[in-house]
């Protein structure tokens, strides 16, 4: 989460919330937060810091299929996770906190304020403090769908978005924002860092240091945790543990330590790195809001993903994603747009004047135009098939967990007493914390029911179909809780 700020003296003070603080086990220790303010503050401090290596890991996940699907079953998932160390992700948040004030004036002074909308603070209309989120964002989308009613919507996916950012691009981009001729010693170190970045494997660090290895349970030998995630150090190793095993400065050991060796690539999830995001294409930003205004349109886009919204038929679309992809390769040799991650839906209005969707092309968009996690086809707004289907895939995570802890406080008891003391009803309430949003918006604290019934709000009569697609999730979780009870109970 990037650190608050406070209006101070006529300026804007970085300020560490403890919400800020981050306690998950690396290779540093534990810092409070008046030396954390003491350290990035300090330019002398940034330019010396040894940086540590993010750890790295891969989070796999299987997308849900509904019951009664006939397709196979969807392949699995997996993202790609890199976190700093607590010294280091500071830093990076200073650092990106310096970044966003430059940005935003720029962003001001271009004109493109309301067109990029990812990991920033946008106001809505009239409010001097709320920020808009993504049910905002998509429903000024489909208002201007609803305005223009003959229309095309194209929305593109620029593939591998944070692994393809050019770094002497990053770098010209940060220098001009501030007026440098060249990065300051300070910024240099951050900007070294976060692009020619170091790594290790997380499980490989966990094996030299003793956190995984063998397990033998009497019947067979697994390798494993040795250690629960609560019982890890905060601090994994002392410095000369992380230069020996870690770093290779022992003759038993090689050092695991990777690194980015690419002229490109950033590590997304890092503190810094939405910030940068945004920056990178500033001046791509400008070039297709001219375009679009000029044939009185809609670009909006939010990190990786673009929408355009064109009035007329299919062939202002067909043209406008042909020049957003053609453009993109001017800011990147990396960068490209994939035609298979495009989808073109165009609207119409019956004699009636209601709006109707064709889906046009692409994979997507065969039930409505696809935006932000909801669903629009002309008159209705949904939640979007995957957003629901990330939610019970939580669900499943959060049951098996559930079932366990039961079956541990009411040892020997059978099914049904499991089901009938499961309080389904609670477990909803409490369930479902949204994670999807970026950190500057509104929306973060909410749980996803909290998020269904302000979007249904949001969308008035056109998001009435909202609630009425979550109808059937109390009973699906209750059919889901007897599946983990049997199968734990039976294990």
């Amino acid at each position: 989460m990037p650190p608050s700020s406070l209006v101070s003296g006529g300026r804007m003070d970085w300020k560490l919330n403890s919400s800020d603080l981050k306690r998950y086990p690396h290779f540093d220790k534990y810092l409070p937060p008046e030396e954390i303010e003491r350290i990035v503050t300090d330019p002398n401090r940034v330019r010396t810091n040894a940086f540590f290596p993010f750890i790295r890991y891969e989070k796999s996940y299987q997308p849900f299929r509904q019951k009664g699907d006939a397709e196979e079953k969807p392949e699995k998932k997996t993202r790609e996770i890199r976190y700093a160390s607590r010294r280091d992700a500071y830093i990076f948040a200073y650092y990106r906190f310096l970044l966003s004030q430059k940005y935003n004036a720029e962003l001001d002074r271009l004109g493109i304020s309301d067109n990029v909308i990812a990991y920033r603070k946008i106001l809505v209309k009239g409010s001097p403090d709320k920020g808009k989120c993504n049910i905002d964002f998509a429903k000024d989308a489909f208002d201007k769908i609803l305005a223009l009613g003959e229309c095309s919507a194209v929305v593109l996916d620029i593939s591998k978005y944070f692994e393809s950012l050019d770094h002497e691009q990053i770098r010209g981009l940060w220098c001009r924002l501030f007026g440098y001729d060249d990065l300051p010693p300070d910024h240099h170190a951050v900007f070294k860092n976060i692009t020619q970045y170091r790594f290790v494997e997380r499980d490989k660090a966990y094996e030299r240091l003793g956190f995984i290895g063998q397990i033998n349970d009497g019947e067979k030998t697994t390798r494993g945790y040795l250690k629960g995630f609560k019982e890890m150090p905060n601090q994994l190793c002392s410095m000369a543990d992380f230069r020996a095993k870690i770093a290779g400065g022992s003759p038993e050991y090689h050092s695991i330590i990777e690194k980015n060796v690419n002229a490109y690539g950033i590590p997304q999830g890092a503190p810094i790195s939405d910030i940068l995001a945004n920056l990178y294409l500033i001046d791509f930003d400008v070039l297709i809001k001219n375009y679009v205004d000029s044939r009185g349109g809609l670009y909006l886009r939010y990190s990786d993903d673009i929408i355009v919204i064109l009035p007329g038929d299919e062939g202002p679309g067909i043209e406008a994603r042909e020049f957003v992809r053609e453009k993109i390769k001017d800011f990147g040799a990396q960068l490209q747009i994939k035609l298979s991650k495009c989808a073109l839906v165009k609207f119409q209005r019956r004699e009636d004047g209601r709006l109707f969707f064709t889906h046009v092309e692409g994979a997507k968009g065969h039930n409505g135009l696809e935006y932000l996690g909801f669903r629009f086809d002309g008159e209705h707004v949904f939640l979007k098939d995957s957003t629901i289907s990330g939610l019970y895939r939580k669900i499943t995570r959060s049951l098996r967990k559930e079932a366990m802890t039961f079956i541990r406080r009411y040892p020997g008891k059978d099914v049904e007493f499991m089901v009938k003391n499961f309080n389904v009803d609670q477990f909803v309430k409490r369930f479902g914390r949204v994670e999807d949003f970026d950190h500057s918006s509104e929306c973060e604290d909410w749980t996803f029911w909290t998020y269904a019934r302000r979007a249904q709000k949001a969308f008035g009569t056109r998001g009435i179909k909202i609630m009425h697609q979550l109808k059937r999730h109390r009973s699906l979780v209750k059919e889901r809780a007897v599946e983990e009870f049997r199968a734990k109970l039976a294990s």
